[in-house]
């Protein structure tokens, strides 16, 4: 089967890694041009993958005109993935776009919108959901294999830092372009959606960000399960995995995931020394974090079905992430569908 043409915008930083190794090793896709603003950063990643000067450019629209393609990948701020998705639709092709989907829940509407419009692919970025772990927590929930889903925390503390980068300044960084990923998994691995969010960020004194990287937050999932998120990402010391460091709460003992490392811990009632701990062992799956998007990404074009992280889906994972921005700047308790406009 011949690979699909892909256009590649946003080359540098987090881009470069999908252009100089994600793409190259992928058997549904070959890159016919890519896209940045930075001339250097063109030319480098363009050379070290072989594209000709003339499959490099500086503005999405120009490399539309040039080249015949099948998709584009946008690895970019938030706020051009709208700009970019009205350029590659009405191209007729189709997209992945990087996560967060939009910088605005109306610009994340409106993707969709062009999406449905064109007959043409949208699909989220949502690396995480493609590992082992969520996929066996998931197993062992479906299967009720600790009883009945209860409740739960995740914890994230990383001191990631972005200088000079769009994240610097961005309000609410760590929920809006982190939490995403942990707030996608969990909607993954219950098979629940978020339903009402209350959340508090803010900014330790050391924090080296311009806003807040700190979150303090509470979900209630479908069916009546809560969800607690605590995170700092200019917390040093002992750090989670990327991940994050999770407690799923279920009627018979607790499910622990950080880093690769899966454990269930079972205990009986009262104050009993008889916690019994079994470590899971993990099954590898086919392709895990952008190979595996790259893999759905192609499937969803081939058959016209949607991807697992279709834009359509990914609405309610964004859509608790702007809830929650919402209730961190209003303090109040905000409805995740009374904001995305879903019934």
């Amino acid at each position: 089967m011949s690979r699909l043409k892909l256009i590649q915008a946003g080359v540098g930083g987090h881009g470069k890694g999908w252009a100089t190794a994600t793409v190259p090793s992928s058997s549904d896709f070959e890159h016919v041009a890519i896209v940045d603003v930075n001339r250097a950063v063109l030319d480098e990643v363009g050379g070290k993958i072989g594209l000709a000067h003339d499959r490099r450019f500086t503005e999405l629209s120009h490399a539309l005109a040039a080249v015949q393609a099948d998709a584009l990948l946008t690895v970019t701020p938030p706020t051009a993935h709208l700009e970019h998705a009205k350029l590659a639709f009405a191209a007729g092709l189709h997209v992945m776009t990087e996560k967060p989907i939009a910088d605005t829940i109306e610009s994340a509407k409106e993707m969709l919108r062009l999406a449905d419009s064109a007959g043409r692919q949208l699909v989220v970025a949502q690396n995480y959901r493609y590992a082992a772990a969520p996929h066996r927590i998931r197993a062992l929930i479906d299967q009720q294999r600790v009883g009945a889903l209860g409740h739960g925390h995740i914890d994230f503390y990383i001191p990631a830092d972005f200088t000079g980068s769009f994240r610097e300044p961005m309000r609410h960084v760590l929920l809006v372009d982190m939490a995403i990923h942990h707030l996608d998994l969990l909607r993954y691995i219950t098979r629940r959606n978020v339903v009402e969010v209350f959340a508090q960020t803010f900014r330790p004194e050391w924090s080296w960000y311009a806003h807040n990287p700190g979150l303090k937050m509470m979900l209630k999932l479908e069916g009546d399960v809560h969800f607690s998120y605590s995170g700092d990402w200019s917390a040093r010391g002992r750090n989670t995995g990327w991940s994050g460091d999770w407690r799923v709460q279920c009627e018979q003992g607790s499910i622990h995931w950080n880093f690769d490392k899966l454990t269930v811990a079972r205990s009986s009632r009262g104050f009993k020394e008889d916690t019994m701990i079994e470590e899971v062992p993990l099954q590898p799956i086919d392709l895990e974090g952008q190979p595996g998007l790259l893999k759905t990404f192609a499937t969803a074009i081939r058959s016209n079905q949607p991807a697992p992280t279709s834009g359509r889906d990914n609405i309610q994972s964004f859509g608790a992430v702007m809830a929650a921005v919402k209730s961190a700047e209003t303090g109040k308790i905000v409805n995740v569908n009374a904001l995305i406009g879903k019934r």
